[in-house]
């Protein structure tokens, strides 16, 4: 694959050393490269820069929808062709985007590994290969025939010319199991780490880029450089913090960074285009209006200059008119007489030009003739006249022409005449001038007969001579002339006669005219002079006209724009400083663009706070109340995205900037749906596709979106994006054939530029890899809290006040009108400016339409301010309702944040504010405001309780109230951050030092530090260590009282009067803040007790919380919404289906088939447990039943997580309008909390927990609610019957609750169910029905069959039926007798079913641990226990802390401790180096079995060890990265950061329930405890918590007393004697240090036990006393063991009896025990058989004895109560504790 796309690349240091790196790697033969970094490093742009370096080809794949192995296999064999068969050096660059499916990895490992894909060709493809490689193979010396041979070389050819380079991003956890799944991935290539840029590498691209654009200054380039790599880092820390407060991931990679700058250089200028333009605009408008104030100034002046000129322009010309008129009456004179001689001289005139004319016609008679001859005569030449000559004797007609011709010239008329006369040579300049007027008659006459002569014609001459011709023409003419002429004469004379009278005439006339000439000359002059003068007197009066009117216009121009010359003048100067901001003010926009999308409003403020303070240090020009809104944003715009259903809050603004403005298409995080909703709204006029990557047909309908240029919405988008949307996100688009295109998929379609695409996910808290982030935007849309205030707002008061809310949208919709007209006019009035020509002020449109648009924005000004008075007045009313919006966002919050506790708890915003605003208009209405408020607040609050708790398990329900409590009390500022973080995370800081503890004996040390804390840390609580002394400091919330230091003590100052808290905020001063003040429970708020009590008395605050939740909110926040289906189903519709959400042991389906029977629908129902296969039988089934209206009941959708997307979209479909559906029909689903269950079907549909319930009470109310008055009150037995079922049902509530004290209660958790209950209630129908009890069989079988049947340990059966005893046998029927001491518990004489109800219903909620015949112990642990999960549930939904730095990095805590345990341990126990007297055998060659034993926990230890060292040192390695971390190790990595064993060693070791440090430290002792007993020999008493294995140490021990008294060993049983010695094997492993082998320790020395309990060693070290007596008693048989602990129960040293536990004191040790073998031997009855388990956990794997693998031995301990005290309360003996 070849990229026609070109590359811009940036060469710094580390670029140049990856492709030098890349480039060595491919050259060498067999080099394949594995380049890992993360996404936008670099990767795939050097490697094809070094590919083509090495003039090697680069291929690539490329992916296109159902893209698969088959089409991976089919690329692989083109590569192969290329390098195998054409021998050319390929480059395989290959990224982990790419993986669609894992096998491809498994190939490209065979590649790497052998060259080799199995199965890559078929048998053809095959045979071609070979083919084309045997000439080559040949060449390399193969034989032809060989086709293994053949094969083998093309597979080696490929091997050396095919080079893969693989790109992978380190990010998350596939690319380590990759390399652990493919180790070739690693082993065959070399590693080139792209890590982050450095910075020099980010400046020097900023710099490369920045080289070319114009920002201003020169020095402006290098800061803003400087500045892109600051934005860069930044915004990394500001990812890894937000990570660790708000767990959201966020990544920026050098593509991010490129993406800044191209965006920065692109908006640049068009924000720099779009200012200029704006400024110019307004500016041109300023410039026009200043440019009339300036015109207006000198026409005023004109004006003022003119008026004077104008008079006197008028008085000259009326001069001129009057001089004028008289010169014209003068003139008019002359013109009179001029006129008259002028028509005597025209009728002269008249007569002359007649008589001229009649001459004239005469003339015109002979004219022609002579014309013609004088044209003949021109014709002739000399050869003519020769020709002539030339006669001697000339013909008849020649002579007679030439004799009239020798006639006419005065010649005689003969031949040699006529010769002389053609021999002359003016011959025919004679003829030709003849004077022809004066010919003498004489000639005329001699002539006649001539012309009378027929023959003399021309025509008849030309037949003899043409030269004759015309004479002959010419003496016809001049006779005609001549006659003529003679006529003419006498006319002629008369006519110069006349000619000489008129030139008499003209000439007076002449000087007649002259004179009237100069006469109207001079009249012109003046008529000219008058003429001028009253133009100018126009031209004067038009400009001071055209001037008055300009006037005018300009005073109406300066009338529209005088407002605006100030606003635009300052508009101006705002422009003109933007502009100058423009290079940092769009910097840190584009930056906000780029960046920060994902992050939260606080990040993101922070981030834009630290940007423009480093801009202003680096001198960049930025302005100071810079926001993403103000730099990118017109209000129009943003109206117009509120007005299409955007929030209208800031963040939702911003997002909406982001989305618009960014380079690449926007992914929003939107759980809400509310930028799907906006995205909608807006784009659907634009024809608007809304697509799923779960749609088959997805790609389709995009390809003909980009081809048609519409908007795209993705919807429902995972963490991942399919790899086919790859050329749309990055915009791969090219230019063929003057076509815009994408490759999309194989094929290449015509890209629109209209085209948009945005993709939201539901899921609220996504990861996306880099290479996701790289791509797209990122854009957090979840909802904020004063955003949906807003919303709640709306909709409260719409619901109380429809009559405001319609008001304020109709208002709002107007203003925005106003607005936008006012924009229009605005924008109408610059372009009008801006496009003006000429004088302005002469544009009277331009003025008019200035008018008008002034006259509209006046009305429209005015509108506006009363709508803004207006709306202030409606927001003042609005904000009235405010506390029950913030109240309803504030819960909504509260309600989103539960599905991170479970992800069956999904509650979408429209289901959330459906419900609340479904309640307010429920409510109960009342007149008074506070009033309704307050039913407002408290109904809104009851009913989202009741509503989103129905859904939650037990132990989440006080969780939600809690956190419903604690954040509307947080609201009301009732509680303060501080002590809300303090109350859920304590105080922090590790190694604090506290100051001295006082020496109280009441006071302890955890009292004291808690006490430090809350003085430290929380205001209300100052002084507390000083009070603490001097006053009672207690509190009480509800019913449980908190008391720090006793009531009275002789120490304590007289109590001062109270004195309540001052409101203001002022610090105390030094004096008042160190009086006492006492009265703590008085003085502290509510939360400050609950504060308390989880300081001092942490085991109660579930009790506490409860309390505070029900004096805060009220009692129902603590009970159990009702939850029956008859309620519920009044939730469903046709399409909302109800899910119950399932818990083991629990089954709706009984409960669900009663309520079908109540409906009528028992018949109708379609049920189904889905699984396998079950799917498609499911959509059957509904879509029968939507037809036919029955009920359908999908179970366990649990199990079938793949067809749930077919699910959701039936369900989907459901909903749509104008779906098909029977109004009755409704779908039950049951499920176990998944993940893989349909977020959107959770969050439309009605969701109830199905869960057994928890206290005895609801428990055996439940019981109670399933029986019928009939079968409960109708029967024989009465009374004894009644009380029989009660003992039944509350036995199971027992055995069931039993389960919350852990191994305590039951060493195995069994999942005792109600059909269990059910089953032994039927059986006791049925053995009764006669009127008898048979006890001993209802006994036997409720106890060992109905829930025996259900118990594994032996230990759980014998407690089991020990209670059974104590509620179903037959004293229990007697009068009077009670259930357990306090006497709350019994099974009441009542008749009647509803009563046994109603005493139910007055039980404790809280179980008191008596009634369970448990110690108040056992209670403490469990409640602990709750108070942690609730405190960490709540925990793991708040905002992380942010931590301080600075701390170790993971790898160097693992590093150390590795280290530190390596140290601690010894590197195996050599059994070699123990003393040979252990090992002497008896007189029967018998070795002592405790040395059997000690050599086998040896090899067991060295086992241990083993496992242990070899991780260790592995790890190590691993760390430093010589070695692969493996799946084990990596586990062994995250149990040291947790503290934990590791799985790996804990599978080679011992059952131990300690975390890591307990556990090393234990083993330490172990280990030395065994290398003692090696080097030392046996000691005096055991440690049996040494032991990896205590049975074998017991059954060695038995064997020993055996053979020494050849008892069978199988009858042999330890008797157990308690010893008055306590021996701590820390001390003892102290003294063993310094003991040689033999030598007795100080602690062996017999120390008899006086006093009480306080003097007996604690667990930790102490010296040991030695008033001892020198030797302790070494048993003749048996052995001494210690190290064992009671639990639940206590040694009574005084009675030498097992007794009752002290309060608080949960595992107390128990003394050194004898334990003697003794045959046959059988405890007293009065001892309690006391089972000895290996850790507190008690449950192991069943072994063949029923006994589990952690249970040891069974011991009897002396005891003055009955067994059964001790069976009920789970006392035992165990070897080693948690902790």
């Amino acid at each position: 694959m070849s990229s026609s796309k070109e590359m811009k690349l940036v060469f710094f240091m580390d670029a140049i050393e990856h492709v030098a790196r890349i480039s060595r790697m491919i050259r060498q033969e067999r080099g394949n490269a594995l380049l890992v970094g993360v996404g936008g490093t670099g990767k795939q742009s050097l490697t094809r820069l070094a590919s083509h370096i090495c003039g090697y080809k680069c291929f690539q794949i490329e992916l296109s929808r159902g893209y698969d192995y088959a089409a991976f296999h089919e690329d692989l064999k083109k590569l192969y062709n290329m390098a195998g068969v054409d021998a050319d050096n390929t480059v395989f660059l290959f990224t982990d985007t790419q993986i669609v499916v894992e096998e491809f990895l498994e190939d490209i490992n065979n590649i790497l590994n052998s060259g080799e894909v199995p199965n890559l060709f078929e048998p053809d493809e095959y045979e071609k290969v070979i083919m084309s490689v045997r000439p080559k193979a040949k060449e390399a010396g193969i034989p032809e025939g060989n086709r293994d041979e053949i094969y083998n070389f093309f597979i080696n050819q490929v091997r050396s010319k095919l080079h893969i380079v693989l790109c992978m991003s380190p990010v998350g956890d596939a690319f380590r199991a990759r390399c652990r799944m493919f180790p070739s991935l690693v082993n065959c290539c070399t590693i080139d780490w792209f890590i982050e840029w450095p910075r020099e590498a980010l400046l020097s691209v900023s710099e490369s880029f920045f080289e070319q654009t114009e920002l201003g200054e020169e020095e402006l380039k290098g800061k803003v450089s400087e500045m892109c790599v600051e934005i860069h880092t930044s915004v990394s820390d500001m990812a890894e913090r937000y990570f660790a407060e708000l767990r959201r991931r966020y990544y920026t990679t050098p593509t991010s960074y490129l993406e800044l700058i191209n965006l920065y250089l692109s908006m640049l200028s068009e924000k720099k285009k779009q200012l200029v333009n704006a400024r110019n605009r307004i500016k041109s408008g300023l410039d026009k209006i200043l440019e009339t104030n300036t015109l207006v100034a000198e026409m005023e002046v004109t004006l003022t200059a003119l008026k004077p000129e104008l008079e006197q322009k008028s008085k000259n010309t009326e001069a001129l008119m009057e001089r004028l008129a008289i010169d014209q009456e003068e003139a008019d004179k002359v013109r009179k007489v001029v006129m008259e001689d002028e028509a005597v001289a025209r009728v002269k005139a008249e007569e002359t030009q007649a008589i001229a004319d009649d001459a004239q016609r005469d003339l015109d008679e002979a004219l022609p003739a002579l014309e013609a001859a004088n044209k003949a005569l021109d014709s002739l030449d000399k050869s003519d006249i020769s020709e002539i000559k030339a006669f001697t004797k000339p013909p008849e007609m020649v002579m007679t022409v030439m004799e009239a011709v020798c006639i006419i010239l005065g010649v005689k008329p003969e031949w040699s005449a006529a010769k002389s006369l053609l021999g002359d040579s003016n011959f025919l300049r004679k003829m030709m001038e003849y004077d022809k007027d004066n010919i003498p008659d004489a000639v005329l006459r001699k002539l006649k007969k001539y012309i009378e002569n027929p023959k003399f014609f021309p025509e008849i001459v030309e037949k003899t001579s043409k030269a004759c011709k015309s004479m002959c023409m010419w003496v016809r003419a001049m006779d005609l002339y001549s006659k003529v002429f003679k006529t003419v004469q006498p006319k002629r004379d008369k006519l110069a006669a006349a000619e000489a009278e008129l030139a008499a005439t003209m000439a007076i006339l002449k000087d007649k005219q002259d004179k009237l000439a100069t006469v109207e000359a001079k009249i012109a002059e003046l008529q000219a002079q008058y003429e001028e003068s009253v133009d100018e007197k126009d031209k004067l009066q038009k400009k001071m006209a055209l001037t008055t009117a300009r006037l005018k216009r300009a005073g109406r121009l300066q009338l529209a724009l005088g407002d605006e010359q100030v606003r635009w003048a300052e508009s101006v100067k705002d422009f003109e400083v933007e502009i100058g901001n423009v290079v940092g003010n769009v910097f840190v926009a584009a930056a906000c663009v780029a960046y920060y999308g994902a992050f939260t409003s606080t990040y993101r403020n922070e981030l834009v706070e630290r940007w423009t303070d480093r801009c202003k240090e680096l001198e960049i020009p930025v302005s100071d109340d810079l926001s993403l809104v103000k730099v990118l944003a017109d209000s129009f715009e943003i109206r117009q995205w509120n007005a299409d259903g955007l929030p209208r809050d800031t963040v939702s603004t911003e997002n909406a900037i982001l989305v618009t403005r960014g380079r690449r298409w926007p992914l929003m995080i939107d759980p809400q749906d509310q930028a799907n909703r906006w995205i909608r709204n807006r784009e659907i006029k634009n024809g608007l596709k809304v697509i799923k990557l779960t749609d088959g047909n997805f790609l389709r309908t995009l390809e003909n979106a980009i081809r048609l240029g519409m908007p795209v919405l993705l919807e429902e988008v995972g963490e991942f994006l399919d790899p086919a949307l790859e050329p749309v996100l990055l915009k791969q688009t090219f230019m063929s054939g003057g076509r815009l295109l994408i490759r999309l998929g194989d094929s290449d379609i015509d890209y629109d530029k209209n085209f948009r695409f945005y993709m939201t996910t539901k899921m609220s808290n996504p990861h996306y890899l880099p290479e996701i982030c790289i791509k797209v935007t990122i854009i957090n849309f979840t909802v904020t809290k004063s955003g949906l205030e807003d919303q709640v707002l709306s909709d409260v008061v719409s619901l109380e006040r429809p009559d405001l809310e319609e008001q304020r949208n109709q208002l709002i919709v107007r203003i925005n009108a106003d607005r936008n007209q006012l924009k229009a006019i605005e924008d109408r009035i610059l372009n009008l400016l801006f496009n003006s020509e000429g004088n302005i002020l002469d544009n009277e449109e331009l003025i008019n339409t200035l008018n008008e648009s002034k006259v509209t924005s006046g009305v429209i000004k005015k509108r506006l301010a009363e709508a803004e008075t207006t709306e202030e007045k409606i927001s003042l009313a609005r904000e009235k309702y405010r506390p029950v919006a913030a109240r309803g966002s504030v819960m909504y919050f509260v309600v989103a944040s539960l599905a991170e506790i479970d992800p069956m708890y999904q509650y979408s915003l429209k289901y959330f504010k459906q419900l609340f605003n479904n309640t307010i208009e429920n409510s109960e209405k009342a007149d008074d405001l506070p009033t309704r408020l307050k039913i407002c607040l408290k109904q809104t609050t009851m009913n989202v309780y009741s509503n989103v708790a129905r859904g939650l398990f037990e132990s989440h329900k006080l969780v939600f109230s809690f956190m419903l409590c604690g954040d509307v009390m947080r609201l009301e500022e009732k509680i303060n951050d501080l002590e809300w973080n303090y109350f859920l995370r304590g105080t922090a800081g590790m190694d604090k030092s506290y100051p001295p503890k006082p020496e109280k004996e009441w006071l302890s040390d955890a009292t004291w530090k808690a006490a430090c804390d809350l003085h430290d840390t929380l205001p209300a609580f100052r002084n507390i260590t000083k009070e603490i002394l001097a006053t009672p400091v207690w509190c009480k919330v509800g019913e449980l009282e908190v008391r720090l230091n006793p009531e009275t003590e002789e120490d304590y100052v007289p109590e001062p009067v109270y004195e309540p808290p001052k409101d203001d905020d002022e610090e105390p001063s030094a004096e008042e803040d160190m009086k006492i003040k006492g009265h703590w429970n008085k003085r502290l708020t509510p939360f400050q007790k609950l504060i308390m009590i989880k300081a001092f008395m942490e085991e109660k605050v579930v009790f506490a919380v409860t309390d505070f939740v029900k004096e805060n909110l009220g009692q129902m926040f603590i009970e159990n919404p009702p939850t029956d289906l008859a309620s519920l189903y009044e939730d469903m519709a046709p399409s909302t289906p109800l899910v119950f959400v399932l818990s083991t042991g629990s089954d709706p389906m009984g409960a669900f088939q009663r309520f079908a029977r109540e409906r009528g629908f028992s018949e109708r129902i379609l049920a189904i447990s889905l699984g396998q296969g079950q799917g498609p039988v499911a959509e059957k089934l509904i879509a029968e039943a939507r037809k036919t209206g029955d009920w359908v009941f999908l179970q366990n959708c649990h199990l079938a997580a793949s067809w749930m997307l077919s699910m959701e979209n039936i369900i989907k479909n459901m909903a749509e309008p104008g779906a098909e559906i029977h109004d009755e029909f409704r779908l039950y689903l049951s499920s176990m909390p998944t993940k893989s269950f349909p977020v959107t079907v959770l969050q439309n549909s009605v969701k109830v927990t199905n869960e057994p319930p928890k206290g005895l009470r609801a428990n055996t109310r439940r019981a109670f609610t399933e029986l019928t008055p009939q079968w409960f009150e109708e029967h024989i037995l009465g009374l004894d019957w009644r009380q029989m079922i009660f003992g039944v049902c509350f036995f199971h509530a027992i055995i069931q609750e039993r389960k919350k004290f852990g191994p305590l209660g039951w060493n195995i958790k069994y999942e005792f169910n109600d059909s269990d209950r059910e089953c032994a209630l039927e059986n006791l129908k049925m053995y009764c029905s006669d009127g008898e009890i048979p006890w001993d069989a209802l006994e036997y079988i409720t106890g060992e069959i109905t829930y025996g049947g259900r118990v594994t340990d032996a230990w759980d059966q014998r407690c089991l039926r020990t209670i059974l005893h104590r509620f179903f046998a037959p004293h229990t029927l007697q009068e009077d007798y009670k259930y357990s001491d306090s006497g709350i518990y019994y099974a009441p004489t009542h008749d009647t079913l509803q009563e046994f109800r109603q005493y139910i219903e007055q039980l404790p909620i809280i179980d008191e641990p008596e009634v369970f015949g448990m110690h108040e112990n056992a209670n403490l642990a469990f409640q602990i226990q709750e108070t942690n999960t609730l405190i960490f549930t709540i925990l793991d939904v708040q905002p992380r802390m942010a931590s301080a730095g600075g701390g170790k990095s993971n790898d160097e805590i693992v590093f150390e401790l590795a280290d530190s345990i390596l140290e601690k341990l010894p590197d195996k126990l050599d059994i070699e180096e123990a003393n040979q007297d252990m090992f002497k055998p008896d007189s029967k060659g018998r070795i002592n079995s405790l040395t059997t034993v000690l050599t086998q926990e040896v090899e067991r230890f060295n086992k241990l060890l083993k496992v242990i060292k070899s991780s260790l040192n592995t790890i190590k390695k691993a760390i430093k990265g010589l070695v692969v971390m493996s799946e084990a190790l990596e586990m062994v990595y995250h149990s040291f950061l947790n503290n934990q064993v590791p799985d790996m060693w804990a599978k080679a070791a011992y059952p131990s329930l300690k975390p890591l440090s307990g556990w090393v430290k234990d083993l330490v002792l172990r280990v030395g405890f065994i290398n003692h007993w090696i080097t030392h020999g046996a000691p005096k008493s055991f440690w049996l918590s040494g032991f990896y294995f205590p049975q074998g140490f017991l059954t060695g021990t038995l064997q020993n007393h055996a053979r020494k008294y050849d008892f069978p060993i199988d009858a042999l049983s330890f008797h157990f004697h308690v010893l008055p010695h306590y021996r701590d094997q820390n001390e003892v492993a102290v003294q063993q240090q310094h003991l040689g082998f033999g030598e007795t320790m100080e602690v062996d020395k017999e120390k008899k036990k006086k006093g009480s309990d306080k003097d007996r060693p604690s667990s930790s070290f102490s010296t040991v006393e030695c008033e001892l007596d020198r030797n302790i008693a070494s048993p003749d048989d048996g052995v001494l063991v210690h190290g064992l602990f009671m639990d639940c129960g206590r040694w009574d040293d005084e009675n030498m009896l097992l007794a009752d536990a002290n309060p608080g004191e949960m595992n107390p040790p128990l003394p050194v025990m004898h334990m003697e073998p003794k045959m046959n031997f059988t405890p007293d009855k009065e001892d309690y058989i006391c089972p000895l388990y290996k850790t507190g956990l008690r449950a192991g794997v069943l072994s063949t004895t029923g006994h589990s693998t952690n249970f040891v031995v069974p011991a009897h301990l002396p005891s003055s109560k009955p067994q059964n005290y001790w069976i009920s309360m789970g006392t035992a003996l165990v070897c080693q504790l948690n902790e």
